[in-house]
Formats: C-alpha cells, structure tokens, sequence
C-alpha cells in the first residue's frame, strides 16, 4: 500500500512530517530567526482522523473506485479511526486535509506568513513582530486545518512567542537563525552520556539493555550533530568508548 500508492504521492511543501528528505530539524529551520512563531497542536491526533475521513483521502483525493477506497480505509483503521503506529497512517495523516489545507496555507502565505505541519503539530511564523489581532487572525485560520475533520485543538499548547522571548519549533530552539537543542536538554544528554559511561564500568543491567540505551544516546548525539553543535562530536567519542559488547 505504502510503496505501491502512498509513497509516490505528491505531497506539498509545507507537510514536513515522515516524509523523505524531511526531518523534526529541517521544519525548525524553516521558522529559524522570525519575528513571531506561532505553534497549534491537536488532541489525540491519530484516534481522531475518521474512517470517513480516510475513506475520503481514496475516493475523492486518489480517486479509488468507492467499493475499492471502503476497502482501504478500514484496512487502515481500527474501531473507525486511523491506527496510530500501522505503516499508512503517517501517510494519511498528511493527506487527511488535503481539501482545506492548500486554502488555508495561500491564504497565510498570501500575508507574509510561513506555514507548516509536522504530523500533529502547526507552526505559522512571520518576519515581523505582530500584533494580538494579526496573531489572533493567524491561530483561527491555522486552527480551522485540525477543526475541519473534527479534531480538537490543544488549546494550553497552542504558543505565541515572539523574538525577544525563547522560540521552539519540534523541540528546538530557533531565536539565533539557526535551529539548536536548547542548553537544558544539551545538558541532560550530557549528563546521561556521563552516567552510560560511568555504569558500563560495572556493566549495569543485561548487554539487551545496555545496547538499547546506548543505540538511544548515539542517535540523540547524531541528532545534536546535525544542528552545528561543538559539543556533539566529543560526546559521541565519549558515549563510543563504551559501546556495550557480548561477554564471551
């Protein structure tokens, strides 16, 4: 399904989520050094995409025939909602609005407006300071994406954050122009890595799970990497000299 129909769509650019050539770290880019960067989560976003609604990305956007396209979409939900976790579902979920979302993105656009969405998560950004009615304008149009198909909005992690104060887009801090892992979680993977490095002297826990947080710790390195950071490079070197191995 994924590579015969769901993987040669094309998808636009403002969808940045599981997507080839798309990652947390370049939708954060995209909003790096604005003015005013707005952020709108849905509640429950996966349990929430109708079988209808996915039926309707079949029929009416990839123009199965109906018997075909009612076939597809319940294969691809479960108890009449999209299967958090099933291999579609990232795939649907960036097309469940596909008929409103182009109109609301040129209509942001249109205003100076970035806009994007990562999975569950919406940011609209603008290069200038704005004011409460041009950011209450924004987060009513931006919100109308989720409420379309019946999904509610996270209202307490719905954020305004304008430059003088910390922007976060997917996790990461975006006020300098360049997308980095705020300090704080920098200093916690250090600590972690610390911690690993320290433990593996005494081998803690079995080699299975010594393996497991040690693939993590590298893959958050990796990650920290990718943004530019000094740190990273000797943090890997540190984590590496402890790579768990199998006793004899």
């Amino acid at each position: 399904m994924n590579s015969r129909f769901l993987k040669r769509c094309d998808y636009p650019d403002y969808l940045t989520g599981s997507l080839k050539g798309w990652s947390y770290l370049k939708n954060a880019q995209l909003h790096a050094g604005q003015g005013t960067i707005i952020s709108i989560d849905a509640t429950n976003f996966f349990p929430s995409i109708s079988q209808s609604s996915v039926k309707d990305i079949w029929f009416n956007l990839l123009q199965f025939e109906e018997t075909a396209a009612e076939t597809l979409s319940k294969l691809c939900t479960r108890r009449g909602f999209l299967a958090q976790g099933a291999p579609p579902s990232s795939f649907l979920a960036n097309l469940a609005f596909w008929d409103i979302e182009p109109l609301i993105v040129a209509q942001l656009r249109s205003q100076g407006f970035k806009y994007s969405r990562y999975v569950d998560d919406i940011v609209v950004s603008h290069e200038r300071h704005l004011t409460r009615v041009q950011k209450t304008g924004a987060i009513k149009a931006a919100q109308k994406v989720f409420l379309s198909k019946g999904l509610k909005i996270k209202t307490r992690k719905t954020k305004v954050a304008d430059r003088n104060r910390c922007q976060t887009v997917t996790g990461l801090n975006v006020n300098s122009g360049r997308a980095r892992l705020p300090k704080k979680k920098q200093r916690l993977l250090r600590a972690s890595v610390y911690r690993f490095v320290k433990d593996s002297a005494g081998e803690m826990g079995t080699y299975q799970e010594r393996l497991t947080r040690f693939r993590s710790l590298e893959g958050k390195i990796l990650s920290l990497r990718q943004t530019g950071s000094k740190v990273a490079d000797q943090l890997l070197k540190s984590l590496r000299t402890a790579r768990p191995t199998k006793a004899e």
